[in-house]
């Protein structure tokens, strides 16, 4: 009987176990197998693939935003290049009311070297009525005061000599004076004496067009005052010629609104004692050469007709015997303009301010006040035409 029970116990015991043994086989732990391999035959475990997944995400966005601001930057150029289009564009469409193309000049009665990119005048163009002499009751007193201006014709006082009158060619030096008479009513306070912002306001202007004065949040007044007379005067001249004769222009303006500081002026430029001590219109203080600001206020600016202006911007000479590019730098903490050093010396030396043969062909009794154009022989430096530029 013992041997039975002892069967027994055995047998349940096999089955027991073949019982565990059939329940525990389907539950077999599943380690993690690697993946496919790659090419070279690393073999990446899901971690270091989702590692390599989200390398993937950041780099891809990375490129992204590299083309969309590289195409940004494409757009902002191609805006600013429309810009100068319309800009250049909307000096060719001046108005003929306050255009130099208004002059009464024969395109015959130029130099050859003048032919190119002066506007044919229309025989038909209408002529404005000159004015009248200025009212006897408000007749000028003249300021004695020494290094201070003498008082100004204003231009709504603009009496002009019979010559003058006859040919009916005053509407540039008419303008001139009601834009520099305006200027003397500014308030100093008014005014930016940066030099660092007004060089960047005259070069910008120049290159890039007037139209960037709109988006300023800060416009001085006199960067206004010389862009017109840019627009009137020299906006068909070269690019050398625009820059020398609006900085030293600017300057004069500077001095005339903070009150007699002339000393911050060249020697040349500061007013003669005609200047002081005799009524003038305010035009004839802002050309370079001392002996023709002279003449000016003794004969009532009599050559300053439409003619005369549209042979000076043509025929003006900055020596400068360096390329364009070299007359000015962008300063780069600020990303503003500047003049370069060499392009100071320049402008300030006024043996360096000349007039091309062409001009004394036409005004010959000027050959006293100013410099003729120098002489070019090979292998010297030149003065350059930067006209053609």
């Amino acid at each position: 009987m013992i041997r039975r029970s002892l069967s027994l116990i055995t047998t349940s015991s096999c089955s027991v176990l073949a019982a565990q043994t059939s329940m525990a086989a389907p539950v077999s732990l599943h380690l993690p197998t690697p993946g496919n391999p790659w090419a070279s035959g690393r073999v990446l475990t899901p971690s270091q693939r989702e590692t390599k997944r989200y390398n993937d995400r950041i780099t891809k966005r990375a490129k992204a935003k590299k083309q969309k601001d590289s195409i940004k930057e494409l757009q902002d150029q191609i805006a600013a290049l429309q810009n100068m289009i319309q800009t250049h564009q909307r000096s060719c469409e001046i108005s003929r009311e306050y255009s130099l193309d208004t002059c009464l000049l024969p395109l015959t009665d130029l130099p050859p070297c003048l032919n190119n990119g002066l506007s044919t005048i229309e025989s038909s163009q209408p002529t404005r009525e000159p004015s009248g002499p200025p009212n006897s009751d408000t007749e000028i007193c003249i300021t004695q005061q020494q290094d201070s201006w003498a008082t100004v014709i204003p231009s709504s006082q603009l009496a002009l000599s019979p010559s003058l009158q006859v040919s009916g060619s005053w509407n540039v030096l008419e303008y001139a004076n009601g834009v520099l008479d305006k200027a003397r009513e500014l308030d100093k306070m008014e005014v930016c004496f940066n030099r660092q912002l007004n060089e960047d306001a005259i070069i910008r202007g120049v290159l890039e067009g007037w139209h960037f004065l709109q988006g300023r949040t800060y416009s001085c007044p006199l960067w206004t005052v010389v862009s017109q007379i840019d627009e009137k005067i020299f906006m068909h001249s070269g690019i050398v010629t625009r820059l020398s004769m609006l900085s030293t222009i600017h300057k004069m303006l500077a001095a005339v609104v903070h009150v007699d500081q002339f000393n911050s002026l060249p020697t040349w430029y500061r007013p003669r004692p005609s200047q002081l001590n005799f009524p003038h219109y305010a035009t004839a203080d802002y050309f370079a050469w001392p002996g023709f600001r002279e003449r000016l206020v003794i004969s009532n600016c009599e050559v300053l007709t439409d003619r005369f202006f549209k042979y000076f911007a043509s025929c003006f000479r900055l020596f400068w015997p360096h390329s364009i590019s070299d007359s000015y730098k962008m300063v780069s903490d600020s990303g503003l303009y500047s003049f370069s050093d060499a392009f100071r010396t320049h402008a300030q030396d006024i043996s360096t301010w000349t007039m091309c043969k062409e001009f004394f062909l036409s005004f010959p009794e000027l050959q006293e006040d100013m410099q003729s154009e120098i002489s070019i022989s090979t292998g010297s430096l030149k003065v350059i035409n930067d006209n053609l530029h």
